[in-house]
């Protein structure tokens, strides 16, 4: 891998210690993770000097449908909640520029990386590649479909708040699998990153860890409803 030049190192250092372990984040492997991971290079060009603030960044240009990558403690926490195992297979929805895809890479099997604009699907391979992260697929598809076409996965994660997880999301889970998610009920004040797990076939498990202000994921908005 390239060397990052040495204030980017240092500020990633600071991530770790004034962001994501006070916030409870213990996994070595995790936080060797976001150690190594060069955020700066998963972010538009600009946007550098401002990407391991805890915060969430903007990722497209004005104008265009808004889509944001998620804060670091956030993501760490969740990351954390879900425990990734070696052998499973991930599957991130709405992957952006690919940095979730990019932590989760040395902590599962395979990642599969869904996106809905071709343009930040060709930005994030050419990271993966530069930085030689071969267990990455990035997919095509409408985001709040998931990818039934290579399911079941072991692991879901939700790159953005949702208004509820879809049930044919759900079902794309294996058997014991998880999925993490910020979820936003329309109207309300609070984002709850919430852990649904699939108990039994039809049976799944839901349980709220923590409250976050995360934006919503383009097509996980809340629906409007017409009144006469």
């Amino acid at each position: 891998m390239a060397q990052a030049p040495n204030h980017f190192k240092i500020a990633r250092q600071s991530m770790l210690d004034s962001q994501i372990h006070p916030m409870g984040v213990t996994s070595e492997k995790l936080l060797a993770a976001f150690g190594d991971v060069p955020r700066e290079d998963f972010v538009p060009e600009g946007m550098q000097r401002i990407c391991y603030c805890d915060e969430d960044i903007q990722i497209t240009k004005e104008g265009a449908s808004e889509r944001y990558l998620m804060e670091p403690s956030v993501v760490a926490r969740m990351i954390q909640a879900a425990k990734p195992k070696p052998h499973e297979v991930a599957l991130t929805i709405g992957s952006g520029i690919g940095y979730h895809a990019a932590i989760l890479s040395s902590l599962v099997s395979t990642v599969i990386a869904l996106e809905e604009d071709q343009s930040l699907i060709d930005q994030a391979q050419a990271v993966w590649d530069k930085h030689a992260y071969c267990n990455i697929v990035g997919v095509k598809g409408v985001l709040n479909k998931g990818n039934p076409k290579h399911a079941p996965f072991d692991l879901i994660i939700i790159n953005g708040a949702v208004a509820d997880v879809p049930l044919e999301i759900k079902q794309q889970l294996n058997i014991g699998g998880r999925l993490i998610a910020p979820v936003k009920v329309k109207d309300q004040v609070v984002t709850k990153v919430t852990l649904v797990e699939r108990v039994q076939e039809d049976v799944f498990s839901q349980t709220v860890l923590f409250d976050s202000g995360t934006p919503y994921l383009e097509g996980f908005q809340p629906v409007e409803e017409f009144v006469f």
